[in-house]
Order: structure tokens, then sequence, then C-alpha cells
């Protein structure tokens, strides 16, 4: 799952002057201070940071709005930011460099199994002194450090956490006298009204593989329930079973009843997001990010139409609507092989703290840090709404795509593109699933060694 926002929205809030009104208004000397007992050096040093979010992303301003704060109160820490487009340096640079520890003293990395691989590798920092030193558990919420947790030690700072939900334009709905759903067989019978109607039910773009996971993925939440989808992600249970087949199963349903796009392999992600902000398709199962393009001004569908529910339940389903998909899968990690770590740390935990505020008032995320003050800047409404709906969660499931590692990410993707295509029939997607979970787990196994 690519979680990045749109251009569009960059443009928009960029044009209102909000980013920049909101680094200004929201800088807090508080992400600058040192805890007593922690000294920094005096000499002269430079911090490589490695990040995704290269000029044009959103995050990018407020990245480098806080790389000035901080090298303004520590004039003797350079800072040296190397950005790269996120599918680049997921699937590319940061995969080369921790081979041989040469990443920045300071990166960005996806928890669970992606980051797994570095960790077993020794390629990343164990934090636990510096948890304690500054106070951490107590400032960011339940649960947040879960994926950056391997064999009870922490490795990272986390960013940001998300959800995944159901936007629904409620015009749409009303034009055709249907109730928004809160079961999957009400979802299939808004399909077939939509459908007869000569409206595309909703949105995917197939063309990505991660676009198909995040129905998938959520479905199998329903199905098999979150804490057998993380068992079975981590390893420690298959997901060759009769309920992730139904998971797959269900996708076929929605697909061959006309849920989706005509073409919709053919169709990228952000294109077939545009025909929800067009008005044009009632039904977006997305990620929290897209709150910041759901109030976007010039959607022809307003914020006020757009209602914002858990995916419907599946009649006799192990998960409930209270378990979602989503949960805090970004953090800043520090390289094992650093020669300033206790400086690392000190440029991690401040810029942490600050996007993780900035990117909840640009409405990119959900924060995962306690007290997070906003203070008069503008909230976006669909995000409080998400915020508001996850208040009662019983659990969260990560998409699978930053869960698995290595090899079974892109096999992932293969497996879910077969199934839209008909090629591929769901007891064979469970089988292979686990088949591809496994021999990436013994590649990433061996590879520690």
């Amino acid at each position: 799952m690519k979680t990045q926002a749109t251009m569009k929205a960059l443009a928009a809030l960029t044009a209102a002057g909000l980013v920049l009104g909101a680094l200004t208004a929201t800088a807090g000397a508080e992400v600058l201070e040192v805890p007593e007992g922690v000294e920094l050096t005096d000499e002269e040093i430079t911090l490589r940071f490695w990040d995704i979010w290269p000029e044009g992303q959103p995050m990018a301003p407020i990245v480098q709005d806080f790389i000035a704060m901080y090298e303004e109160a520590h004039p003797n820490i350079h800072i040296e930011e190397t950005p790269t487009q996120e599918v680049d340096y997921q699937t590319t640079k940061l995969r080369v460099a921790a081979a041989d520890s040469s990443q920045g003293d300071v990166f960005f990395c996806w928890g669970g199994g992606y980051a797994q691989t570095y960790v077993d590798a020794g390629a990343v920092l164990p934090l636990g002194e510096y948890y304690e030193k500054y106070g951490i558990e107590d400032q960011v919420l339940q649960g947040a450090t879960t994926y950056c947790t391997y064999r009870d030690e922490v490795y990272g700072l986390p960013l940001k956490q998300w959800a995944g939900v159901l936007y629904c334009n409620k015009d749409i709905f009303d034009e055709y006298g249907l109730e928004i759903p809160a079961t999957f067989d009400e979802l299939m019978e808004c399909v077939k009204v939509f459908r007869e109607n000569d409206v595309t039910p909703m949105v995917l773009g197939a063309k990505d593989g991660w676009h198909i996971g995040m129905i998938q993925n959520l479905l199998a939440v329903r199905t098999a329930g979150a804490d057998y989808v993380n068992e079975a992600l981590l390893g420690n249970a298959t997901l060759d079973t009769p309920e992730i087949v139904r998971s797959a199963e269900l996708l076929v349903e929605m697909n061959e009843a006309g849920a989706f796009p005509e073409g919709t392999l053919g169709i990228a992600s952000d294109e077939a997001e545009e025909l929800f902000y067009s008005g044009m398709v009632p039904m977006f199962f997305g990620g929290s990010w897209a709150a910041q393009s759901m109030d976007l001004p010039d959607n022809e569908c307003s914020e006020a139409d757009i209602e914002v529910v858990p995916f419907p339940e599946v009649s006799d389903g192990l998960g409930d609507k209270t378990q979602f998909s989503g949960g805090v899968i970004d953090f800043f990690m520090i390289n094992a092989a650093t020669e300033h770590p206790a400086e690392a740390f000190d440029f991690a935990y401040g810029m942490t703290k600050y996007m993780s505020k900035e990117a909840y008032i640009l409405g990119d995320s959900l924060p995962c840090w306690k007290d997070i003050d906003t203070g008069d800047a503008e909230i976006s409404p669909t995000l409080i709404k998400i915020q508001d709906l996850i208040q009662s969660s019983t659990g969260y499931v990560l998409a699978w795509d930053t869960f698995l590692t290595g090899s079974a990410i892109d096999a992932h993707y293969n497996l879910l593109q077969g199934l839209i295509a008909g090629s591929l029939t769901p007891e064979d997607f469970a089988a292979q699933m686990e088949e591809a979970k496994v021999t990436a787990l013994a590649e990433a196994a061996e590879a520690a060694q």
C-alpha cells in the first residue's frame, strides 16, 4: 500500500496558504527540547536523513521546515536530506543500501515484515535505551510501536497511523433510494441497483495491485478476524484457510457483479480515485490519508455529502465492524552503523513528533502521539469523522504489502490481479499466498544469518 496524497490536494492547500500557515502556527519549541540528562555533542557533525518526500510531495515542506528549525536550535548539527520517490525507495534504494548499512543515519522505513529483514540483518539500531531517556512510552498511543518491535526490542519511532474506511457519496445513494450498506449482502444489493442505472458502484484501480489489496485485505479481516490475520502474516498460522479463501471469493463476487470500473486492470489508483472526487462513483474504500482530498473545495462531491463508515460486515465472519485495516506502519529508524546515535535519535524524535502533528493538520493521517496540540489550525472534517469512527476499534491489520516481506509482496500483487482477471481461483490465491509468504520468510531468515 502506498500512503501518498494526491498532487491535487497539495496544489489546493498551497494556493490557499494553508500548508505554510499551519507550519508557522504550530511550530512548537517542545519538539526541540532535549530531556534532562541527555547530552548532545558540541562538535560539528552531519547527519544523513533519508526520506520519501521529494519536492512536490505534500509532506516535503513540513520536512524542510523542521530541518531548518533543528539546525537553528543546534548550529553544530547539519542535516543532509536525501529524499527519494516512494516506490524506488521501497523496492530498490533502501534494500541496496541496508545490505551494507550505508543508508542514512536516520531513515524512513515501513514496519512489520518489511523492516524485519533489516533488523535481522543488524542494520537498525535498537532504541530501548533512548525510549527510556526520552520517556516515549508515555507519549505514544497504545499499540503505536507494535510493528516496530522485534523480539521485545523497539527499533523505530512511530510517525502516524491510518485506518481503512468506506467513503460514501450520500447524494448518489439518495438519488437511487439506497441506504449506505452495513452488511455485505446490502453492499451487493447497492451494486446491483447502481449497475442497473449505469452507475459504477465503487472505485478500484487494479493496475496497481495494492489498490486491490485494500479491499481483499479488509475482507480477510471480516472473514477471518484481525487476530488470526495478524498471526498468519507473521508466519505463526497459515493463510491457506477457508476464511482467507472466502475473502478472495467475495472480492471475485464483487468484481463479477460489476462493483468496479470496467477495464479496471488498465486503470491506475489515482485515476480511479478521481472518479469519486468528481462525484461519478458513490463508494471508495480507502485509507484515512485520502481525507485531505475529500475536503477540497473544487470536488463535485462536497465534504458535507461524504459519509465515512466501516466496511460492511460479512455474514458468519469472524471479524466485525470494530476491526479495521490500518495501524501504525510508518517509522523513522536509526542506522546501526551511525557514528552519532544520540544526535540521530534526538533529530528523529523531534522530526517524528513535528511531522505527526503537521500531517494531522494537513489531513494526511491520524496522530499516534498523545496530546497533539494543533493550536488554531483547522483540521480536516473528514479526518475528524474517521478519528471518531475508530474510537471503538478492537483490532487492526496492516496492509499485507507492508506486513509481508521480500518476494511475497510482488507475489501478492500478482495474485490479486489474477483474481480480478479471472485467471486464478480463490483457492489458488490462498494456497499460493501461503507458499509465497513461507518462501519469503525463509529467504529473510537465510539473509540474516
